[in-house]
C-alpha cells in the first residue's frame, strides 16, 4: 500500500523499484516489470511512505520537565547523536534542527554523514538569534544574542559559517522562558528586514519563531520562509490570507503544547503548565484557520521540549489532525509540504521517479 506524500490517493498493490540509492519507479504493479536479476522485497499488507520529515527539532532537549537542557560538552554531544538516533529509529529520517548547542551538532551531523553512526539527514540552524533576554541565560548553549542591525548581520554570517543550513530568529517572546511573554514583539522592523536580507544573501532561508501578531505581521512582511508556531495567527485573517498566497509555510507545533497539558503526575513547573494551556486554543485556531486558507503547512513537533521526547516526533500528524487537517493532508505535512519548507523537495520528501529512497514500512 503505497503513500507516495504528494496527496495523491494510496495505491493498493503498489510496485517501488529502487536502483543505485534512487527511485525509478512508483505506482501500480500492472505498471511495471521486474528485470531478471532484481532483488525482491515482499511487503504486501504493510503501508510504505516517504521517510518522515520533522522541521522543527531540538536534538540537544531530552523532553527534560523543566525545559533545562544543559549538559556538560562530551555528555551533551553524546546526547545529541542519542537523540537524533531515535529519530531515526521511529521513521523520523530527516530533522530540522532549530537551536543546536554550542555548535556540537554540526559535529555530530559530521560523524553521521561519514559513517561513523546511523542518523537522520539533519539540516541545521545553528543557534537561536534572539535579543538580549531571559532567555539567553536559561538555554545558555543554544541562543545567539545579537541588538541592533550591525550584531543581527554578524550573528547570521556566524551561523553560516558554522554551516548552518537556515537562519532561526526569535521575534517574539517564549512559551518555555519563565519571563517570556509569548505574544510581546522583541526584534524591531529594520533588525528583521536585516536578518532576511542578509540570511538569503547566502542563499540561506529563515524559519521565524513568532507568537504574537505584531512579531508575526513583522516575519511576513520581512520576507521569511516558514514561521514556527504561530500561536496568535488567527488575530489578522490578511497575514493568513498573505502567507496562502506568497506560500509561506506554517509549522504549528502543537504536540508539545498537548504532552504538558495532558500529562499525569508530571513533574514541569507550574509556570510552564500554565503558559501552554493558556495558549494551546490558540494554537490549534490558527493552525485551523491557516489550513482552511491554503497556508502550506509542514509538520514540526518541537520535539526536546517539556515531556515532549525524541521518536514520539510522529504524534504531531495525530494532532494537526485532530485541528482539522484531513488524514492525507497531515502526512504529506511530514512529507512533501515538509521537504518543500525546507526547500529539499527537488530530491526527496516524495517517493516519485529521480527521488532519493528515503522510505519506511509500517504494519
Amino acid at each position: 500500500n503505497l503513500i507516495d506524500g504528494t496527496g495523491r490517493e494510496l495505491i493498493a498493490d503498489a510496485v517501488i523499484a529502487i536502483s543505485e540509492g534512487k527511485i525509478i519507479y512508483a505506482g501500480p504493479a500492472s505498471g511495471w516489470s521486474a528485470a531478471e536479476q532484481s532483488i525482491t522485497l515482499d511487503l504486501h499488507g504493510r503501508y510504505v511512505l516517504p521517510g518522515l520529515i520533522d522541521a522543527h527539532v531540538h536534538l540537544s532537549g531530552s523532553g527534560e520537565a523543566d525545559s533545562q537542557f544543559y549538559a556538560p560538552t562530551g555528555q551533551m554531544a553524546l546526547k545529541i547523536l542519542s537523540n537524533a538516533q531515535k529519530n531515526l529509529a521511529a521513521g523520523i529520517t530527516t530533522v530540522r534542527d532549530l537551536g543546536g548547542w554550542s555548535e556540537l551538532e554540526f559535529d555530530v551531523r559530521r560523524s553521521i554523514k561519514r559513517g561513523d553512526f546511523a542518523g537522520p539527514r539533519m539540516c541545521l540552524a545553528g543557534r537561536f538569534i534572539s535579543i538580549t533576554e531571559a532567555g539567553a541565560d536559561y538555554y545558555v548553549g543554544m541562543y545567539r544574542v545579537a541588538d541592533g542591525v550591525d550584531e543581527v548581520r554578524k550573528a547570521v554570517r556566524e551561523q553560516v559559517k558554522h554551516g548552518a543550513d537556515v537562519i532561526k530568529m526569535g521575534v517574539t517572546g517564549a512559551v518555555l522562558v519563565e519571563s517570556g511573554v509569548p505574544g510581546t514583539t522583541h526584534f524591531n522592523m529594520d533588525e528583521v528586514q536585516a536578518l532576511v536580507y542578509e540570511a538569503k544573501k547566502f542563499g540561506k532561508p529563515v524559519a521565524m519563531h513568532a507568537h504574537g501578531i505584531d512579531g508575526i505581521r513583522k516575519a511576513i512582511d520581512a520576507g521569511v520562509s516558514t514561521l514556527e508556531h504561530g500561536t496568535y495567527l488567527y488575530q489578522d485573517p490578511s497575514v493568513i490570507a498573505y502567507m496562502a498566497e506568497h506560500g509561506v509555510f506554517l509549522v504549528p507545533t502543537l504536540k508539545v503544547g498537548w504532552d504538558i497539558i495532558l500529562a499525569k503526575n508530571s513533574t514541569v513547573p507550574e509556570w510552564i503548565m500554565d503558559k501552554n494551556k493558556a495558549t494551546q486554543g490558540e494554537a490549534a485556531m490558527s493552525l485551523k484557520m491557516a489550513y482552511e486558507a491554503g497556508v502550506p503547512i509542514a509538520m514540526g513537533s518541537d520535539v526536546g521540549t517539556p515531556l515532549n521526547v525524541h521518536g514520539e516526533n510522529a504524534l504531531e500528524v495525530y494532532w494537526m489532525q485532530q485541528a482539522g487537517l484531513s488524514v492525507m493532508d497531515a502526512i504529506v505535512a511530514a512529507t512533501g509540504n515538509a521537504a518543500r519548507a525546507l526547500g529539499w523537495d527537488s530530491w526527496m520528501g516524495t517517493l516519485e521517479a529521480d527521488k532519493v529512497a528515503d522510505l519506511i514500512a509500517y504494519d
